[in-house]
């Protein structure tokens, strides 16, 4: 018999019949605390219809996927992805330059960013 003790509910099972009850009682704690960190607001859930965005989740490599969502989770983002900023503030300030040598030099920078991060990103691809 296998117990597990969880917000200090006890549930015991022999064997497999009782193990999924146990992972269905499991499922049901785990949603009830959900939704109280929703009712509580220490939760927000996104607005309904909201798409979410697995592409970069799928570009990284299987073994790095838990520590880039734990850092993106708390504030941090990869180095690669503060080349693609760096080159979207460049590409605002290039849309309202009027100097054309300036304009030059802009794209240019703007083009080096974005070679690193397509460089970055093979390397990561590659795992290493």
């Amino acid at each position: 018999m296998v117990r597990w003790i969880a917000s200090g509910k006890t549930l015991d099972f022999a064997g497999p019949s009782r193990y999924a009850a146990a992972m269905s009682a499991l499922s049901k704690l785990g949603e009830a605390r959900i939704d109280e960190a929703i009712a509580s607001g220490q939760l927000q859930p996104p607005p309904p219809g909201t798409e979410v965005d697995l592409e970069s989740y799928f570009n990284t490599p299987e073994e790095w996927r838990a520590a880039f969502a734990m850092l993106r989770g708390h504030g941090f983002i990869p180095p690669e992805m503060e080349l693609l900023k760096k080159a979207a503030e460049l590409e605002e300030e290039l849309a309202g330059c009027g100097d054309a040598q300036a304009r030059v030099k802009l794209r240019r920078e703007i083009d080096e960013l974005r070679t690193s991060f397509r460089m970055a990103k093979e390397r990561i691809g590659r795992g290493g």
